[in-house]
């Protein structure tokens, strides 16, 4: 019997969007350093961060956030230099007294993002976020001859 030693990183990246899962803030370092530290601190209640899901398919990369209870009006999607931040504001209400507090969560999005095409829809308490890829990022299939 032969024993090897096991090197994840012989494997490398698989596309994208495994590096872009392995490292959400590689484009703002000093961010990561400091919310990866404090979220490993803190629960998420605390943190204020959404929780979210994200994945990947032929055409697009979807960011899914628990949002339950927001209603549009209150949510807020953008994309700056490559960091989509999502922030929703949620208002309960204790007897006569209203209380607000605002949750926000941001990804680094993959160079292979068409900007100009991405999409948010907020149905049953769950944002997604459709973030289309670049025609020439998408899988081909090549005719063998």
């Amino acid at each position: 019997m032969k024993l090897t030693r096991f090197n994840p990183s012989v494997l490398g990246s698989v596309s994208d969007f495994d590096q872009w899962l392995r490292h959400p803030f590689a484009g703002v370092p000093a961010l990561g350093q400091f919310f990866g530290q404090l979220g490993e601190m803190l629960p998420a209640s605390v943190t204020g961060r959404l929780a979210a899901d994200v994945h990947e398919d032929t055409n697009n990369y979807v960011a899914t956030f628990e949002v339950p209870g927001v209603k549009k009006e209150d949510t807020k999607v953008e994309l700056h230099d490559r960091l989509l931040t999502v922030s929703v504001e949620k208002k309960e209400k204790n007897g006569d007294a209203e209380q607000s507090f605002t949750l926000t969560r941001s990804i680094s999005v993959p160079e292979a993002v068409q900007a100009d095409a991405i999409s948010a829809k907020l149905e049953d308490g769950l944002l997604t976020v459709t973030l289309p890829k670049q025609e020439e990022r998408k899988p081909r299939t090549i005719t063998v001859g």
